[in-house]
């Protein structure tokens, strides 16, 4: 069932946790240019092994996103719990999620130490994401058979991936639009995804919804970590248009009927 969090304007602290809000957005792009003109130079003089530097600049992502997850949290900005959290640590999985807020990903990497991720192509000319899209090796969303093609690769190598079959962010209230991207993935790769539902309540960093539009009440998230193998199978089927398409029915009658439970 949906969280229902409705302390009082008082308790939440509306005003604090909108500066606190400001103060994290800042330090995420100062974050970003630290791990570009700080931390990674040194990668490339250490690791001449691409791959290992990819490995080394992941681990170095995952624990930015962990402090920043913290700083969000003990401000005051949200409360968040994950369910089954550990499934996330085997690696080779190919994790999809819903996708009701901007931070969706900085929560599932900061809980992921060697994620390899979808991100906007956009990011690649970032100045503040540049440097860590770049060193991470994380794939860009521009090109849809690169993107299918990369991600298997990924997977075989053990790495885990992360995306949402949304491709960007949903709209409250409207049926999820689920690309098959990820159900091409599944069938190329065969890896089975493990699924994790995200909630929020209420609402926050929505699609077309500015960062300061805070909610009057404190946001609570919630992490469901599903394993798929008893209702998703993927494995020595073939990569066609017909299975892609069922699977991803699969994957969206799931996702509907979670997020309105």
């Amino acid at each position: 069932m949906p969280v229902n969090l409705l302390p009082s304007k008082k308790k939440d602290k509306y005003w604090l946790r909108l500066v606190a809000t400001a103060i994290a957005f800042s330090l995420f792009g100062i974050g970003g240019l630290i791990l570009r003109f700080v931390l990674f130079p040194p990668l490339k003089v250490i690791y001449r092994d691409t791959e290992v530097r990819k490995c080394k600049a992941r681990l170095c992502i995952h624990n930015a996103f962990r402090l920043f997850i913290g700083f969000m949290h003990i401000t005051g900005i949200y409360t968040y719990q994950f369910r089954d959290e550990q499934k996330l640590a085997k690696p080779g999985q190919l994790i999809l999620a819903n996708h009701p807020s901007l931070i969706d990903v900085v929560f599932l990497i900061s809980r992921i130490p060697n994620a390899n991720c979808i991100v906007k192509a956009s990011l690649f000319r970032n100045p503040f994401m540049r440097g860590a899209v770049m060193t991470a090796g994380y794939i860009p969303n521009d090109d849809p058979e690169q993107i299918i093609e990369l991600a298997s690769k990924s997977l075989q190598k053990g790495e885990s991936v992360v995306l949402f079959p949304e491709g960007t962010r949903s709209v409250p209230g409207q049926p999820f639009r689920f690309q098959r991207g990820a159900a091409y993935m599944a069938l190329r790769s065969g890896v089975t995804p493990t699924l994790v539902t995200i909630r929020c309540n209420p609402p926050m960093l929505m699609k077309n919804i500015p960062w300061y539009s805070i909610p009057l009440s404190r946001p609570h998230f919630k992490f469901d970590v599903n394993e798929s193998e008893s209702f998703i199978q993927v494995k020595e089927k073939d990569e066609t248009p017909q299975v892609a398409r069922e699977v991803t029915q699969e994957l969206k009658a799931f996702f509907t009927e979670e997020c309105a439970a």
